[in-house]
């Protein structure tokens, strides 16, 4: 899928090119701006591993795994 995205961004960054080359405005100029940069976003962003909860106990030792704030006390 995102090699697809990369391929769409080319494509559409070949056709504001063109159309710099034809229209010497500012408007085809930020369109290639922005393409670029989406590029380069795109090439540097990745599949985020799921990160997943570890946790090591020692000896006699009880180990909560919570989603969010635990209280352990009742405090």
């Amino acid at each position: 899928m995102k090699l697809f995205f990369i391929l769409l961004n080319l494509i559409a960054l070949a056709f504001s090119v063109l159309w710099l080359y034809n229209s010497r405005d500012w408007e085809p100029l930020i369109t290639a701006i922005g393409l670029v940069g989406t590029l380069i976003a795109q090439f540097f962003t990745g599949k985020k591993t799921k990160s997943g909860m570890r946790q090591r106990g020692g000896r006699n030792s009880k180990n909560y795994q919570a989603g969010g704030d635990i209280n352990i006390n009742g405090k």
